[in-house]
């Protein structure tokens, strides 16, 4: 048996998909890691079983209906499914309602929750049948917890972490003038409450890094770290900090590494602060910066911070931040506020949803489409799209990827690695007591040709 994953964007997704590669490969099944940008290409020529989407969104709906009529079982583990709005195209009755109505419920196999609050409103609004909808939590936190967290880079470093959420208004990867307004619109938010938000969001993003200015000004022997998000341009943060030497902008690695190394996190706004709160680290919510819109946009960062009200406070707070640190409960606040959108804090997220997956998939025959390769798995592909299918079914994508890459920063940012993934699953597997030599990740290859592809296989070999 063969299930794909397909991986959005690696720098904040690949170790959640490695940890259920490995659970999936403890039990079994071969694991192909599929590039989000490949899937259409690479998903015809793996021989899966089954497939894991990253999302159910109105741009990839056709693809998603292709391979369901091509009878390959699909699921969805989102890969933004936990901070959520209250209302909106992203609140949970909003996301309820559209896979009801954009036919994805008739398409899917499955659908796992990060939490009960989403999980609920399918099951209210009988989107999908219940025993479709598995409440597991997100792969990706596993390594928050006590029985992983050992797998985190742990070395001290007590530098201060102001994590930024400012893809809308500094998008790294999208360059057409309200590309980020129009996704949002079909998405199901409102066209006006959009142009708002954005518009209030630039004013918030300008004054958020005025501040981070005035704190490295104030408080030059603290060092500070400042690490857009994965979508976010690093440009502008360098033109409006770099003058500071204490303030480094640094957006590699894993941010659940950067938060273990911090000794707080500031944010606005951001997710984030959840994982701040499950590694114990403060968050600190420069609440003094938000507009009415933007506060309401997504509640939850604010509600599970130590929000702070002016400069001065939270200049007190980090001057204080051990006493500030040792007198926020953060059991109260997870079982509040976060457990409801991020279930459990047990490391176990990744067997819950592998659990699931061999538990309902069947070792029917194996999905292979040369045609659906070359046409990018369309029904009515463009040209653009025919080259490339034509190209990667010639080559291997693992050389069209490549090629692309080199032109393009939003795909050179989204490759995968075999020696990254294998390193990281080696380490899954040493700290769980297993043998690492006996699991494997390398380039796969099409069942039929032989070609490398961009996705990466995850073996274990007894």
């Amino acid at each position: 048996m063969r299930i794909g994953l397909v991986v959005d964007h690696p720098k904040r997704d690949l170790p959640g998909a490695v940890m259920l590669g490995y659970q999936l490969a403890r039990r079994g099944v071969s694991v192909a890691l599929v590039p989000m940008y490949e899937q259409a290409v690479d998903v015809p020529r793996l021989g899966l079983n089954a497939l894991v989407a990253n999302y159910a969104r109105p741009v990839n709906l056709d693809l998603m209906r292709s391979f369901a009529g091509a009878g390959l079982p699909l699921y969805v583990l989102d890969t933004e499914g936990g901070v959520l709005a209250t209302t909106g195209g992203n609140s949970p009755p909003a996301m309820a309602a559209h896979i009801k109505a954009s036919g994805y419920a008739d398409i899917l196999t499955g659908y796992f929750f990060w939490g009960s609050r989403l999980h609920d409103a399918f099951l209210a609004a009988g989107t999908m049948k219940p025993e479709q909808l598995h409440l597991t939590g997100c792969p990706r936190f596993d390594f928050a917890a006590a029985r992983w967290r050992a797998l985190l880079d742990g070395e001290p470093r007590g530098y201060l972490l102001v994590n930024a959420n400012f893809p809308l208004v500094n998008s790294r990867f999208t360059s057409t003038p309200g590309g980020e307004r129009e996704a949002m619109v079909r998405s199901g938010w409102d066209g006006a409450y959009v142009d708002r938000f954005i518009a209030e969001l630039k004013q918030v993003f300008a004054n958020y890094l005025a501040e981070i200015g005035r704190l490295a000004a104030a408080r030059p022997d603290r060092s500070i770290l400042v690490r857009p998000h994965p979508f976010e341009s690093e440009e502008v943060y360098r033109n409006a900090l770099s003058r500071h030497a204490n303030v480094r902008i640094d957006g590699a690695g894993s941010v659940l590494d950067r938060i273990r190394n911090a000794v707080a996190v500031v944010h606005l706004n951001c997710g984030t602060a959840v994982e701040s709160v499950l590694l114990g680290k403060l968050p600190l919510q420069l609440e003094y910066l938000n507009t009415p819109t933007t506060a309401g946009h997504a509640a939850l960062p604010a509600r599970v911070s130590r929000k702070v009200a002016s400069f001065d406070e939270l200049l007190g707070a980090i001057d204080h931040i051990e006493r500030e640190t040792e007198s926020f409960d953060f059991a109260g606040v997870h079982a509040a506020d976060i457990e409801a959108f991020f279930h459990l804090n047990d490391g176990q997220a990744a067997e819950r949803v592998a659990d699931v997956l061999t538990g309902t998939t069947t070792a029917r025959r194996p999905y292979v489409s040369l045609l659906a390769t070359v046409t990018g798995t369309r029904a009515r592909p463009s040209v653009g799209q025919i080259v490339k299918g034509a190209a990667s079914a010639a080559l291997g994508s693992a050389i069209t990827e490549r090629l692309r890459s080199q032109f393009n920063p939003a795909r050179r940012d989204k490759r995968i690695e075999p020696a990254l993934v294998e390193t990281l699953l080696h380490r899954i597997a040493s700290h769980d007591r297993a043998n690492p030599s006996q699991f494997t990740a390398q380039r796969a290859r099409c069942v039929t040709t032989g070609l490398p592809l961009a996705s990466i296989a995850i073996e274990h070999i007894r």
